[in-house]
C-alpha cells in the first residue's frame, strides 16, 4: 500500500512539474514586431557622450557639454547592408535572430501550447539601389537554436540533423520597391527560397522594413511545412502531437559594412 501511495505521489509530482513547465510558465515570446524592432534600432544609435569638463579659471565653474542623440537617415540606401549582431540582446530577443513557432498538443489535460525556438547566429546580406531591394540572403546556424527547454533543444537538433546540415538558407529575389526617404514601415511581399536539410523549396514571404537613421530594421514571418524538408517533428512522452506546419520568424538589424 505504501509503495502504491509513493507511486501515486510520484505521478502527481510529475504532473505538477509538467503543469509548471508547460502551462503556468508561459514563456513563449511574442512574434517579432516591426514597431519594437524600429525602437531597438533607434536606441542603438542614441549617442550620449560622457561630460567634457573644461576649466575656465580658478573662479569660474567648469562647463559641461552633452552630445545629442541623432537618428538622421543617410542620403540613400544604395549598396550592401549586412546584419549587425551587436544591436539589441538575445536575452530578451531584441537582437537579430531567425526562429520557428509551432503549436503542440500536450497530455495530462494540459492542452495546447506554443513552442518557440530561435538562433542569434545569423548572417544577412541585403543589396539595395536607391529605390528598391535587389536581393537578400539570410543564413542561420541551426545548432545554436534555443527554446525554453534543453530537452526540446536536443530534439530539434536531431530532427534538423544539425551535424550534417548546420545551416538554413533563405534567398530573396528582387527587385522590390523600397523608398529610402519614406517614413514608417514598408511592406515587401515576394517569393524566395528556403533551404533546410539540403532541400530547397519556394516560399512566399512578407517582410516589413524601416530605415531608422543608419539602421534598417527588418521583420517577417512565413509558414513552412516541415515534411517538405524531410523534417520529422520531435516527440516526447507528454507530447500528444506537434503540428507539421509552423512559422519561420525573422528579425534583422542591417548596417552598411564598415569601410
Amino acid at each position: 500500500m505504501r509503495k502504491k501511495i509513493l507511486l501515486g505521489l510520484g505521478g502527481l509530482l510529475v504532473a505538477l512539474v509538467a503543469l509548471w513547465f508547460f502551462v503556468l510558465r508561459d514563456d513563449a515570446p511574442p512574434p517579432p514586431s516591426a514597431a519594437s524592432a524600429a525602437a531597438v534600432a533607434a536606441a542603438s544609435q542614441s549617442t550620449t557622450a560622457a561630460p567634457s569638463t573644461t576649466a575656465q579659471s580658478t573662479t569660474v565653474a567648469p562647463t559641461t557639454t552633452l552630445a545629442t542623440t541623432t537618428t538622421e537617415a543617410p542620403a540613400g540606401v544604395s549598396g550592401i547592408w549586412e546584419a549587425d549582431l551587436t544591436i539589441g540582446s538575445f536575452d530578451d530577443f531584441s537582437s537579430s535572430f531567425v526562429g520557428f513557432r509551432v503549436n503542440e498538443e500536450l497530455g495530462l489535460g494540459i492542452g495546447h501550447t506554443t513552442a518557440v525556438g530561435r538562433t542569434p547566429e545569423v548572417a544577412g546580406e541585403f543589396i539595395f539601389d536607391d529605390s528598391s531591394l535587389l536581393s537578400a540572403t539570410v543564413t542561420a546556424e541551426l545548432g545554436a537554436i534555443v527554446t525554453d527547454q534543453t530537452r526540446r533543444d536536443d530534439a530539434v537538433y536531431e530532427a534538423l540533423d544539425v551535424i550534417t546540415y548546420p545551416e538554413a538558407l533563405f534567398v530573396l529575389q528582387g527587385p522590390l520597391l523600397f523608398e529610402a526617404g519614406a517614413e514608417g514601415e514598408q511592406t515587401l511581399a515576394t517569393t524566395g527560397t528556403l533551404t533546410i536539410k539540403g532541400v530547397t523549396n519556394e516560399v512566399q514571404i512578407e517582410l516589413v522594413a524601416q530605415l531608422v537613421g543608419e539602421v534598417i530594421a527588418v521583420t517577417g514571418q512565413f509558414p513552412v511545412v516541415f515534411a517538405d524538408y524531410g523534417v520529422e517533428v520531435p516527440s516526447a512522452p507528454i507530447v500528444i502531437s506537434v503540428e507539421d506546419e509552423g512559422i519561420v520568424e525573422i528579425q534583422l538589424f542591417l548596417r552598411r559594412p564598415a569601410g
